[in-house]
């Protein structure tokens, strides 16, 4: 990723590395040479099936006395050069394979079109909210347009491109239901009554006023307050995420060390939500608190995501060989498949039983199986019988609120 020339710039990759992971982002990605060069647009988020264009404007409201043609003139400057900017790289993108940095080497594939998702950010900076503007299709497909308040406040508390995602399409769907709506604050409010209403838009009424303290009213609950206290866990997960990148950047995983292979395993990862996060790092938190040295009270758990994803943490004795660290995992990760026969995709977790004040490293995997054989069946209850891979597992379950009463 290089470095972002502008202040704005600055701010959208900062705001999307945090939610969206670097792995997926590219600043100024290039259109191919020979076919007319330059910039697609200021970021491309790529995430199959999803890719998000982002362009941003930068340019202050003059005063001339005037304030119809004020507006007008930074509407120009700002909106409609970034929408026509965001439309051009669409083209582009439907005639290109995959991501060009902009020292022109490869990045991910873009997702087969017949799969395809694009979603259209406009990014408007400078006009402090003294502009009116709207959002919709502006032509060629829906365009959202964030300002810098908005923005920072929506990817700061959707911080996971699973929430992001999931509140742009459903906004998307919601103005363009028919109903008469008026926004008469900021982005925020609106997102302020999507999740004050369970992450949904109300459907039941007419006509719908988004006023201007929504967000204010709804960060400032109990509950919104117990749920970020709640989410401390979630990012034990974003930081797996963030080790298991990284060890691919500097070349330290033992398996899979190619950006498509890696990409597959961090997208199922990444894409759960930042409530799933939640459980699932409090899960891992717990097992890794059953495995210190010494201790050695549990080797291995399954635990069910609500996405549907299944995952299998495994902490094996420090000096363990990774290659047999692995490949233990992988059998696990099949007969945890075979007896969870809902879950057709499982993913793997493996490091050393926790030491305080020492290092570890992280592998990991992903075994999506959509059939099971009598072969399988075979197989994992030599598993089981021979080497004892959750031979008789213990269940139990556990409840857990997005918005906890305290």
């Amino acid at each position: 990723m290089y470095p972002a020339d502008t202040p704005s710039e600055k701010l959208v990759d900062k705001l999307g590395r945090h939610s969206f992971l670097s792995l997926w982002c590219y600043l100024k990605p290039m259109k191919p040479v020979g076919k007319g060069g330059g910039e697609h647009c200021d970021m491309l988020v790529v995430c199959d099936p999803h890719v998000i264009i982002i362009e941003i404007k930068e340019c202050g409201v003059t005063d001339s006395g005037r304030i119809d043609v004020d507006w007008e003139r930074w509407r120009r400057s700002a909106i409609n050069k970034a929408v026509g900017q965001i439309y051009r790289a669409e083209r582009w993108i439907k005639r290109a394979k995959h991501v060009i940095r902009r020292d022109g080497t490869a990045g991910l594939p873009f997702p087969d079109i017949s799969r395809r998702q694009i979603h259209r950010i406009a990014v408007a900076f400078g006009g402090k909210r003294k502009v009116p503007f709207q959002m919709g299709d502006l032509g060629k497909g829906f365009v959202h347009i964030f300002d810098e308040l908005s923005l920072d406040r929506v990817m700061g508390e959707l911080d996971t491109i699973a929430d992001f995602i999931g509140y742009i399409r459903d906004k998307e769907i919601f103005l363009n239901s028919g109903k008469k709506i008026t926004i008469t604050g900021g982005e925020e409010d609106l997102l302020a009554l999507y999740l004050y209403n369970g992450r949904r838009f109300p459907t039941d009424h007419d006509r719908i006023v988004v006023g201007t303290d929504l967000w204010d009213g709804f960060t400032g609950t109990e509950e919104y307050k117990n749920k970020k206290a709640a989410d401390a866990n979630s990012y034990i997960w974003d930081r797996l995420i963030e080790i298991f990148h990284n060890d691919f950047a500097t070349c330290g995983l033992e398996f899979g060390n190619s950006l498509e292979e890696v990409d597959a395993t961090t997208r199922i990862m990444a894409r759960e939500d930042r409530f799933s996060r939640r459980v699932l790092g409090k899960a891992f938190n717990e097992f890794m608190g059953l495995t210190s040295e010494g201790k050695g009270k549990i080797r291995s758990r399954m635990t069910a995501s609500p996405s549907g994803i299944l995952y299998v943490f495994l902490a094996c004795k420090r000096g363990t060989e990774r290659k047999d660290r692995i490949a233990e995992l992988h059998a696990r990760c099949f007969v945890a498949r075979g007896l969870n026969p809902e879950y057709k995709t499982v993913v793997g977790l493996a490091t050393e039983r926790y030491k305080e004040d020492a290092g570890f490293s992280l592998d990991a995997l992903c075994l999506e199986k959509p059939d099971w054989t009598e072969e399988d069946q075979k197989k994992l209850i030599y598993l089981q019988n021979e080497l004892g891979f959750f031979k008789a597992p213990v269940q139990s379950t556990v409840s857990e609120d997005e918005y906890p009463v305290a």
